[in-house]
């Protein structure tokens, strides 16, 4: 489960960040920017792209993976919780996030999304957020659980 709301963090940067152009309206339609033949739908490819292209603005280093560093608000904090642990994410660790995140917008499996699976899945995210009344960050990728205790110890 914890993967699934790690699949989804940069669709929550993103939204966000247009929700908060909009002035609070918009339901991250801002993310339909990536409908680059104006049809309305996000295909996996315009998706692929989009995410290729963020990559590419969050490495600033230019040295093919996004450090601690180049991490700035609620998704970069979200992606320290992604990836394989190791603080760092390649680009192929982003786009198989990427790839989860548009399956799980994807809801009725046509292949694309619409606006209104994008408006359903980001008033989902700010509910959870509402909920948590927390970093937006933790409505994607909740705080890992403390460590285990040791009754013997």
């Amino acid at each position: 489960m914890r993967n699934t709301f790690l699949a989804s963090f940069v669709v929550t940067a993103i939204a966000t960040a247009a929700v908060a152009q909009a002035g609070g309206q918009g339901g991250g339609m801002g993310m339909m920017r990536a409908d680059t033949n104006g049809d309305g739908m996000i295909s996996k490819a315009e998706a692929t792209a989009q995410a290729n292209a963020r990559f590419d603005r969050m490495d600033t280093n230019k040295d093919g993976t996004i450090t601690a560093d180049e991490r700035q608000g609620p998704g970069g904090r979200v992606m320290a919780r992604a990836g394989d642990g190791d603080g760092a994410m390649t680009r192929a660790e982003f786009l198989a996030q990427a790839d989860k995140r548009f399956a799980r917008i994807d809801t009725n499996n046509d292949g694309q999304i619409s606006s209104d699976e994008l408006k359903a899945w980001t008033d989902q995210a700010r509910a959870m957020a509402g909920q948590r009344r927390a970093d937006p960050a933790d409505a994607v990728a909740p705080p890992p659980p403390p460590p285990a205790r040791n009754p013997g110890q």
